[in-house]
């Protein structure tokens, strides 16, 4: 037997169904509502800008050698220690946001002391002098978890671009005691005599990749403090590092030239500064 759709006990049964669901119901709704409007008040766009550590994961040597190339490949290392991060960023949903980034650091270093090899001999105690700059251009996604709580904790996925460039100089005379760890700088074509001035560079650009986490720390409505970790490995060409040969007299033997080969480098990124929030 069917019901007709006026029937007075039909209505009464679908009014007592829909009041147990009306709670529930709003419940849902205005905390969709709640949140929707929290995330419309909070501010769409966020800067950052602050000082940055990049290191690597490069073992250091007592002794370099190069023999008929380039020394600057040698320090050319994609990392240093005084550095600076930027970085800005749009937020596309609750806390997931696109993100750009660009951070460069400068390597100078200690000075070394060198030695310069040719057919007619070597000359001892020279002055080696290295410098490096590396900079990243990364994009990709940022997920930040309570942002609209004072402690925001986010983490992140970027890839992008790196640039390195190095020069390196060996100036002095023939005066200094033979070399005890340094630079080794052979060539077979040059005849060079008296005061040795030495220079060159290089620069190469690669992949990189950066991953990693932090957290933000509210200092009012627009500043936060910023404290962030990163492994960023890099995709440089860079010189395969072999040992010297010595002969059975102890005598430098410069054989082959050292080859080079694109490879990843290992490197870890530490970052703190303002930021700023803004829509």
């Amino acid at each position: 037997r069917m019901i007709h759709p006026l029937n007075p006990i039909w209505v009464l049964i679908v009014q007592r169904r829909m009041k147990k669901l009306f709670i529930p119901i709003m419940m849902l709704v205005s905390a969709a509502a709640l949140a929707q409007g929290q995330s419309e008040n909070l501010p769409r766009y966020e800067f950052f800008g602050g000082y940055s550590v990049n290191a690597d994961y490069i073992p250091n040597r007592s002794v370099l050698l190069a023999l008929d190339q380039k020394v600057s490949p040698f320090f050319s290392l994609g990392s240093g220690p005084y550095g600076f991060e930027f970085s800005v960023k749009r937020y596309v949903r609750n806390g997931l946001s696109l993100k750009t980034d660009f951070s460069g650091y400068y390597d100078p270093f200690p000075p070394n002391k060198g030695i310069y090899c040719q057919n007619s001999g070597c000359f001892n105690g020279l002055n080696g002098k290295a410098t490096s700059k590396t900079f990243y251009l990364t994009s990709g996604a940022e997920w930040k978890i309570r942002r609209d709580k004072r402690f925001a904790p986010f983490v992140q996925a970027l890839g992008g671009i790196v640039h390195s460039r190095a020069k390196f100089t060996l100036t002095g005379s023939d005066t200094g005691p033979p070399l005890s760890g340094g630079i080794i700088l052979g060539s077979s074509t040059s005849a060079l005599t008296g005061t040795i001035s030495y220079s060159d560079s290089f620069a190469d650009t690669g992949w990189t990749l950066t991953t990693g986490a932090g957290f933000d720390v509210r200092l009012n409505q627009k500043l936060g403090y910023r404290l962030s970790m990163d492994y960023d490995p890099t995709f440089l060409v860079r010189a395969i590092y072999q040992d010297p040969v010595l002969d059975s007299q102890g005598r430098l033997v410069l054989a082959t030239s050292t080859p080079s080969a694109r490879s990843r480098q290992d490197h870890a990124r530490i970052s703190m500064g303002i930021v700023w929030k803004f829509r």
